[in-house]
């Protein structure tokens, strides 16, 4: 079994993911519904591992990224190029997923800091400010002490 990895190529920070959390800490009979899955398909341990939950498996700048042999999409020459602004910044997209709008942001931290530094501070930024338990992109209150998460979560400026 691999284990989980936070990391993306395309800068998203998979620790916050519902899919990766529910599969790590098993309650993937939880999420399964909102996604209109099985609980058995509810299995990833990031984007840079071989357990990928199905649509991150056919993600166009994942397949890129492992082509190319790059890191992150900000390694490569091509960046940034007509796939990665389709893939992430399409109305239906953004809208659908408002998390990717810090994907930028990422980008230019993990260039800046480097990897391991971004993942720290992530991993920081995911955790409830009251009782430091992990929270999703989507996590509207602490599962844990109640706390209100929606105000922590400026996609903008994460």
């Amino acid at each position: 079994m691999s284990t989980f990895n936070s990391d993306s190529y395309c800068g998203l920070y998979c620790g916050a993911c519902d899919i990766l959390m529910a599969y790590k800490h098993g309650y993937e009979e939880k999420i399964a519904p909102y996604l209109n899955v099985e609980p058995s398909q509810i299995k990833c341990h990031g984007c840079k591992s071989d357990t990928i939950f199905g649509d991150c498996n056919n993600c166009k700048i994942r397949s890129c990224a492992i082509i190319k042999n790059v890191e992150h999409c900000i390694h490569c020459d091509d960046f940034p190029c007509n796939n990665f602004h389709a893939t992430l910044f399409s109305k239906e997209h953004s809208d659908k997923f408002p998390h990717v709008k810090i994907i930028p942001n990422n980008l230019e931290d993990i260039k800046n800091i480097g990897v391991e530094q971004w993942l720290k501070e992530q991993e920081n930024k995911w955790k409830c400010p009251e009782c430091q338990t992990d929270f999703s992109w989507y996590t509207p209150k602490c599962a844990k002490c109640g706390k209100d998460l929606d105000k922590t979560k400026d996609y903008n400026n994460l």
